[in-house]
């Protein structure tokens, strides 16, 4: 490596570490500040804001899901009954860029729906085991509420899998290379395989978006956790989940990326 070199990396090391040192300094502030006032956080958003949030999961929790799901249902129903217009006549009129290209823009915004609408059943579902099943048998009281969360869970899944058949379906109409049916456990491998140069590239730039955005999340989680100690008596659980999240992010990404670097 020549001297150029070495002192171009040395002048960045310098440039970064003025951010980064005042990163540590606002950090160890704040710390500082929140350990002086979390005796009285305590007692303003302890177990009075816990137990508020609470009593409102425990009276949305049955229905949000089927709700959520109906709404889901309609909306996804209209947007691909315009998508697949709009592709029919995309045929019709020849090479047209700009119409198929928002087209397919607007089924990959359905697909993310159906993924987090998919993410709060689970929650809720979860929520709901917490709340009417978990530590006692089913009261009486709580049988229609526990209906209303399997029928909600049930719809939710089971609309999710049929929106993201069509909606796939149709982008194999549109880009006839693409192969694979969400019915298959592997499913994924088959789509990047089937994929051209171009849109892997867009995947792996996305991948590594994902990546960061997780990493961020992940930090915050944990620095949530640790104010959990000290407001809401959370147990180590929480933390471990986290970590045990961070830890597979990093290290498939890291094993992934070994690999990749080793094909030529």
């Amino acid at each position: 490596m020549n001297d150029s070199r070495v002192s171009e990396i040395k002048k960045e090391d310098k440039k970064a570490f003025k951010g980064f040192l005042c990163i540590l300094i606002v950090s160890g502030i704040a710390g500082a500040v929140f350990s002086q006032v979390s005796g009285n956080l305590k007692e303003v958003l302890g177990e009075n804001l816990a137990n508020f949030l609470m009593n409102i999961l425990e009276q949305i929790t049955p229905y949000v899901s089927f709700v959520i799901s109906i709404v889901m249902i309609i909306v996804s129903k209209i947007i691909y009954t315009k998508s697949r217009k709009g592709y029919e006549l995309w045929k019709q009129r020849g090479q047209d860029d700009d119409s198929i290209d928002k087209i397919e823009e607007n089924l990959s915004y359905l697909l993310i729906a159906t993924s987090v609408n998919n993410i709060f059943a689970f929650f809720f579902m979860g929520a709901g085991i917490k709340l009417f099943v978990a530590g006692n048998m089913i009261l009486n009281n709580n049988n229609i509420k526990v209906l209303w969360l399997l029928v909600g869970f049930i719809l939710c899944v089971s609309s999710s899998i049929l929106i993201q058949k069509k909606v796939v379906n149709l982008e194999k109409e549109i880009n006839p290379l693409l192969k694979g049916s969400v019915y298959d456990s592997k499913f994924g491998q088959k789509w990047l395989n089937s994929c051209d140069e171009s849109i892997r590239l867009s995947i792996y730039k996305s991948s590594y978006k994902s990546y960061i955005a997780t990493s961020t999340t992940c930090t915050i989680l944990w620095l949530f956790c640790i104010v959990g100690f000290i407001l809401w008596d959370f147990g180590i659980t929480p933390l471990v989940m986290v970590t045990i999240i961070w830890l597979v992010l990093t290290i498939s990404y890291s094993l992934e990326s070994i690999k990749q670097s080793k094909i030529k």
